[in-house]
């Protein structure tokens, strides 16, 4: 009876743990060793273990590099009968299986049986080496290389290596130009699923990774790791022109923009022009005068939470940022860059009419209204306006004494 259920599809045996169901009693058992954590089934070739003789035989055929399953409707191939059927889902899209409770779809039973696990936090695939439990057993196949360190598939254009055969398949990618996820939003394409859900993050605003020293918060992990670097001091990213050092990528790449004296942002309210839109949307606000965010210490509004994070540090006596010359400390980052100037005494921002030149092109800007005349500054109780925002700081004592 047992033999004749694999040719109707009968399938009467079921996995307590995960819900999958088989078709013979020992199949069923094998099976349990996936959960067991029990491999007696070794590769000759890259000694890698499996619970089940059927899956060792699959993994066989991928040192072979034969591949034997075409999808009939894009003519990709595959090594395995198993995922050329999870490909052709891809194409129908039919996912009849859906979770009760974030209402995720799958394709499979079994696949919704393992999600389901994910909530209610039941672990049945523990690491026989550290104990580290989780509940899908790809998520610890995946947890396992971190002990073993073997990476047996090679990529055959950089020699980058990868633990696991689809891992090495993504990666190819990066060579190929293939784009295959694509954002659903704004319709930006990446080669790799991973990065396409961080990108989401930038469309629902949900900051996950906060920095402790200064509490700003960012969408992506390697994007937090970046800015870390901003209090550490360390600047590996050094211009060309300059000389002067960043402790990010972007950050070189914006202010190679300032040597070439491009200005592509423009306000739209008074025509001012930037070389870095970070500055133009900073401008704007002097127009909007939009400040949501106050401290409750001085009553000072700030358009942004991070630049009163900041802020708050003037008050507590917390100095985060030191000068790595002199061990100067300052609250703010901004105070840091602009001391690090008397140490250095680089002035590579040189006025076009006077030939005066500056440390930092907001310096340049600044003096470069004393030739324009305009007077961006004015003072909020007699009017009269400054082409510095230091003289009208100025001034502003003379109504207080």
């Amino acid at each position: 009876m047992g033999d004749g259920d694999i040719h109707t599809g009968i399938k009467k045996y079921e996995c307590e743990l995960c819900g999958k169901a088989i078709t013979q009693h020992s199949s069923l058992k094998e099976h349990g060793n996936t959960h067991a954590g029990v491999k007696n089934h070794e590769c000759e070739i890259c000694r890698k273990a499996f619970s089940q003789i059927g899956n060792l035989k699959s993994h066989g055929i991928t040192h072979t590099g034969v591949t034997i399953y075409e999808c009939l409707i894009c003519g990709k191939a595959f090594t395995r009968r198993y995922d050329l059927k999870k490909h052709e889902n891809t194409h129908t899209g039919v996912k009849n299986y859906e979770c009760q409770i974030c209402a995720k779809a799958f394709s499979r039973l079994h696949d919704l049986k393992r999600h389901e696990n994910t909530h209610t936090g039941v672990k049945n695939y523990a690491c026989r080496i550290c104990g580290k439990a989780l509940s899908q057993l790809h998520d610890l196949k995946t947890h396992c290389h971190t002990h073993t360190g073997v990476k047996q598939y090679a990529c055959q254009i950089c020699g980058k290596k990868f633990g696991r055969h689809w891992c090495l398949k993504t990666h190819i990618n990066t060579h190929t130009g293939v784009k295959n996820y694509a954002c659903q939003i704004c319709g930006k394409t990446f080669s790799q699923h991973s990065n396409l859900r961080r990108h989401g993050n930038t469309h629902t605003g949900v900051k996950n990774y906060a920095c402790q020293i200064c509490g700003k918060a960012f969408s992506m992990l390697h994007g937090l790791k970046r800015h870390e670097n901003t209090h550490t001091g360390v600047k590996n990213y050094e211009c060309e022109i300059c000389g002067k050092a960043f402790s990010q990528i972007g950050n070189l790449k914006t202010h190679g923009i300032t040597h070439t004296g491009v200005t592509n942002y423009e306000c739209h309210i008074c025509g001012k022009a930037f070389t870095r839109r970070s500055d133009l949307k900073k401008h704007e606000n002097t127009h909007t005068r939009v400040k949501n965010y106050e401290c409750q210490i001085c009553a000072k509004a700030f358009s942004q939470l991070h630049d009163l994070k900041r802020h708050e540090n003037t008050h507590t006596g917390v100095k985060n940022y030191a000068c790595q010359i002199c061990g100067k400390a300052f609250s703010q980052l901004h105070d840091l860059k602009t001391h690090c100037h008397t140490h250095t005494g680089v002035k590579q921002y040189a006025c076009q009419i006077c030939g005066k030149k500056f440390g930092q092109h907001s310096c340049l800007i600044t003096h470069v209204y004393t030739h324009t005349r305009v007077k961006n500054y004015a003072c909020q109780i007699c009017g009269k306006t400054f082409s510095h925002l230091s003289n009208l700081r100025r001034h502003g004592n003379t109504h207080m004494e």
